[in-house]
């Protein structure tokens, strides 16, 4: 039978790490090579420079039939929309500009401008001829001259048609973005080159339309923000779909190890652990699952050893005390007095072989649960003790619980006797119960001395007791408490103790109980 291969945790979560670090790097360089680049020049490239050259050309169409006094008037409006500042730059007036122009964008500005060519000069290289005037067009249209464009500029795009139909029509290049610089003292600067129609004089020159805004954004102009948000929202939601099944599938697989740790630790060892890989994980699941197997076969073990051996004993105990019966009978005075001793430590023993007995089965057998109407058993259950204590009892009339009889009545009476035996002469137990959601509390109170609050996790050990002496004044065998646990989850209940602050020991029982089978409409008694 073949073996899957194994691969350790700290493999596998090496392995989705350098997944999740590449895929993230991978998407970052893609978005900063198409936002950003190398620099903000780079933004003109991208969407930022196609927003500028309709900047541009909005401005190119209010200006064109303009004379050059008159054409920051009608630009101030349409940045002034956006809050920006723009104006036709002039470098023989700087001072122009509505904002101090810094020297870094200055020089940007100046070298973004085409050198102006002198007329009558050498034609431009890659040329073999002058140009030519213009030639009608077979349609009637002009065709435009060569020197009209710009030389290495984008290509030229027709301009809309003018409302007079004989006028002819021109083909200039579309306005291009020439950078986007951040100035020395603030702000942040483009330089957009427009190319406005020839007059009748003569092809005019291009001129740098320069935008200042206060932010890189420049109100959407220069960077949006939107992509980049956008974009982090992307990358956050690819990281969880890849990391949140991993993770959750590890910490749901830890919840269940620390339930059934705590399961084990409440003396439950019949827990029930999903099964995984060959991971860490899943070696630690089965390492508990048989752990809590040993466990159960051991505290199993040791209940069958006590029960059988408190079994054994009793026999012999039965026929030494008829022994001791019969001397009784024939000795008298000071050996009758001896022989009522060893009558009493017999009476012990036999005592606490019955209770190891009690303790074995109350966790051994398995257990006769049905629907018990709770306030008759407790009363029965006090009367059958014959104690002289005085018990207070509040529970509703047709309350019920799903438990075995025999073992919750046991697991009562041992708390009204252990009240009894602790507090002595004027022992007051106060027994009340409630029902809650699926199970019904049952609270018992006394008014002793309690036990120290380091102690209070420990009463319900089989043998433990508070006075290390163990001396026969002082309590009874420790399993007094420890039936009761036992009792109590052999029902399918919890059990727990508290200090209350008035003093005593409060004992909680947590008893099942099944849907509609209690109406606990009744006023308490």
């Amino acid at each position: 039978m073949s073996r899957s291969p194994r691969f350790p945790l700290w493999f596998k979560l090496l392995g989705w790490l350098f997944l999740h670090l590449t895929i993230l790097g991978l998407a970052f360089f893609i978005f900063v090579r198409w936002q950003l680049g190398l620099g903000l020049d780079s933004l003109i490239s991208g969407s930022a420079g196609d927003r500028l050259t309709a900047f541009g050309d909005s401005a190119v169409s209010r200006i064109a039939d303009l004379p050059p006094r008159r054409c920051n008037d009608e630009i101030r409006p349409l940045a002034e929309e956006r809050g920006l500042s723009a104006a036709i730059f002039e470098p023989n007036k700087p001072d122009s500009f509505p904002v101090r122009i810094p020297s870094n964008v200055m020089e940007r500005a100046r070298n973004a401008i085409p050198p102006q060519r002198s007329e009558g000069g050498p034609p431009p290289a890659g040329r073999s001829r002058p140009p030519r005037p213009l030639l009608d067009h077979p349609e009637g249209r002009p065709r435009p001259r060569r020197d009209m464009l710009d030389d290495g500029g984008p290509p030229p795009e027709e301009l809309p048609p003018p409302d007079d139909p004989e006028t002819p029509s021109v083909f200039l290049p579309k306005s291009r973005p020439a950078f986007l610089v951040k100035g020395e003292s603030g702000g942040y600067w483009a330089g957009v080159l427009l190319h406005l129609p020839p007059t009748q004089v003569g092809p005019r020159r291009p001129v740098l339309l320069l935008v200042r805004a206060d932010k890189l954004n420049g109100s959407g102009l220069f960077f949006d923000y939107q992509p980049w948000l956008w974009g982090g929202m992307a990358v956050l939601a690819l990281s969880l779909a890849f990391w949140a099944p991993f993770v959750w599938g590890i910490t749901r697989y830890i919840r269940n190890l620390k339930s059934a740790a705590d399961e084990i630790a409440s003396g439950r060892f019949q827990v029930s652990i999903p099964q995984r890989g060959d991971d860490e994980l899943g070696e630690l699941g089965r390492s508990i699952h048989t752990m809590a197997a040993r466990l159960d076969h051991l505290v199993a073990g040791q209940k069958r050893f006590l029960g059988d051996a408190a079994h054994e004993l009793c026999a012999p105990l039965a026929r030494i005390r008829t022994g001791l019966g019969i001397l009784e009978m024939k000795l008298a005075g000071a050996d009758s007095a001896a022989l009522s001793s060893i009558e009493a430590d017999t009476a012990e023993l036999a005592t606490l072989v019955n209770e190891i007995l009690a303790f074995s089965r109350a966790g051994n057998r398995a257990p006769n649960l049905r629907v018990i109407d709770l306030a008759p058993l407790v009363r029965q259950t006090i009367a059958r003790e014959s104690l002289d204590v005085d018990c207070a009892l509040s529970i509703p009339t047709g309350l019920t619980v799903f438990a075995d009889a025999a073992l919750l009545g046991r697991a009562v009476g041992n708390l009204v006797r252990n009240a009894a035996v602790h507090v002595g002469p004027g022992a007051k137990v106060n027994i009340s119960a409630t029902k809650e959601a699926g199970f019904v509390r049952i609270t018992i109170s006394d008014n002793g001395p309690g036990v120290p609050e380091a102690e209070v996790s420990r009463i319900f050990e089989p043998f433990y007791r508070l006075d290390r002496s163990r001396s026969r004044d002082t309590g009874g065998s420790g399993l007094g408490l420890s039936i009761v646990r036992a009792a109590v989850e052999a029902c399918g209940g919890t059990v727990s103790a508290s200090l209350p602050p008035a003093g005593g020991l409060c004992v909680t029982l947590y008893m099942p109980c099944r849907n509609g089978a209690d109406s606990a409409s009744g006023s308490p008694e």
